[in-house]
């Protein structure tokens, strides 16, 4: 042949593969499904596309991630397929994926493999795992509403709400306050993590590289090995990795994009609830004192004079505090309606999930790496396949990101409110 083979080494890098899709895919997947996707920011009015993240997006990524692990085990699987024609020794008859314990893997759950020790750093085998790169995920508390503090004329601006029915028999909080309780931080949070998942599908990809460059010099060479080379690059590295960070850029910048649009309409809307608090506390300072707090008080001595003599009480001047304060409230609502809006605006944006499942769809089954010429009619005539796919990935994420471009311009219309 004129080329030595190791076929200890081959088998072995056979598991390694299989011990990546074990190990550093499900760590990847938790990061991206449970920080990337976590619903902890999007509360009150928000809370919709807390909904919306966690739940198909959500599934989509778990059912890409399930894909990869398949489909790595299944190269792992022609590898050792491979090191067999050599004189390999396995007497085991089951695959990869079932004997890693990751064949239970309904697609939502996410599923660690098993028997991984030797591919971890310091472990026996000259192929390890990817190390990771995944810190702790900040999520500082706070919300829309930090910056206002009703504490003082609470009982005031309730009772307007009541005796006016301001907002369908709801309280000032629940109200007011209640659909400003997301916190903006935590949404930033979750791009924060969608940039590290495609930080570390690049560590990842970088890694199977190395370590098959590792292999074809010091174990395997000649065609079928060249052929292998091939199949990594163009499908795995340039295919399934290239689209995972480029999705992981994507989605990140779905959820600034929310922070940052959310934040510039709730900054408007705390505005004007501070405007409403300061006229409040003007009617609780010049007026409560005298009418207490019924209104049909109010309307009584309106009928009969606009100054109830020896005190100075203007009802005049009551009725326009009070109009100001419920006309303020009707501006806040518009206020929480752009807020819907953002929430419209971005239902299907996540679901571009649904182009990492495709992209890797497109990875071909390898029979038999050894058979060089056959694999690389399979990387040929499959290209097509991915390229195609390539392309609509991209199209769909240009397409998808117009919706952050919708996100200004519902911006540009709460400060016209």
């Amino acid at each position: 042949m004129g080329y030595e083979v190791n076929e200890e080494q081959l088998g072995d890098f056979g598991r390694y593969l299989a011990a990546e899709a074990g190990t550093t895919l499900p760590a990847i997947e938790t990061l991206a499904r449970e920080e990337g996707m976590s619903s902890d920011g999007f509360k009150g009015v928000l809370e919709p596309l807390g909904d919306v993240v966690t739940g198909e997006a959500s599934v989509l990524v778990g059912e890409a991630f399930s894909l990869m692990q398949e489909k790595l085990c299944d190269l792992g699987d022609s590898v050792i397929a491979a090191a067999k024609t050599y004189g390999y020794v396995d007497e085991g008859t089951a695959s990869l994926f079932e004997t890693s314990g990751l064949s239970g893997d309904n697609g939502e759950d996410i599923t660690f493999g098993s028997g991984n020790e030797n591919y971890a750093e310091g472990g026996s085998s000259s192929f390890h795992v990817t190390a990771t790169d995944i810190g702790e995920v900040d999520r500082p508390e706070s919300s829309f509403a930090d910056d206002v503090d009703a504490g003082a004329v609470l009982d005031v601006v309730n009772w307007i709400w009541s005796e006016f029915n301001v907002d369908g028999g709801k309280s000032f909080v629940d109200s007011i306050l209640e659909p400003l309780a997301g916190n903006p931080n935590s949404i930033k949070a979750n791009g924060e993590a969608w940039v590290s998942v495609g930080g570390n599908f690049g560590l990842m990809a970088s890694n199977l590289l190395d370590n098959a460059l590792t292999l074809a010099r010091d174990d395997w060479g000649g065609d079928a090995a060249d052929s292998f080379q091939d199949f990594l690059s163009s499908y795995w590295e340039k295919g399934a990795v290239w689209a995972g960070e480029k999705l992981g850029e994507f989605i990140s910048k779905g959820f600034e994009k929310i922070a940052e649009v959310s934040i510039a309409i709730a900054q408007l809307a705390v505005d004007a609830i501070n405007k409403l608090l300061k006229v409040a506390a003007k009617i609780a300072a010049k007026f409560i004192p005298y009418v207490g707090w019924a209104w049909t008080a109010i309307e009584y001595a309106a009928k009969a004079v606009s100054l109830i003599p020896g005190v100075g009480f203007d009802i005049d001047a009551l009725h326009d505090n009070i109009m100001e304060v419920i006309d303020l409230a009707q501006k806040i609502f518009g206020l929480y309606e752009s807020l819907e809006q953002v929430v419209a605006t971005m239902q299907d944006y996540f679901n571009t999930a649904q182009d990492l499942v495709d992209t890797i769809k497109s990875i071909p089954e390898v029979s038999n790496l050894e058979d060089a010429a056959s694999t690389l009619q399979t990387i040929n005539d499959n290209m097509a396949a991915l390229e195609e796919q390539q392309g609509t990935l991209e199209e769909n994420i240009a397409a998808a990101e117009e919706s952050l471009t919708e996100l200004d311009g519902v911006a540009a219309d709460a400060e016209n409110k």
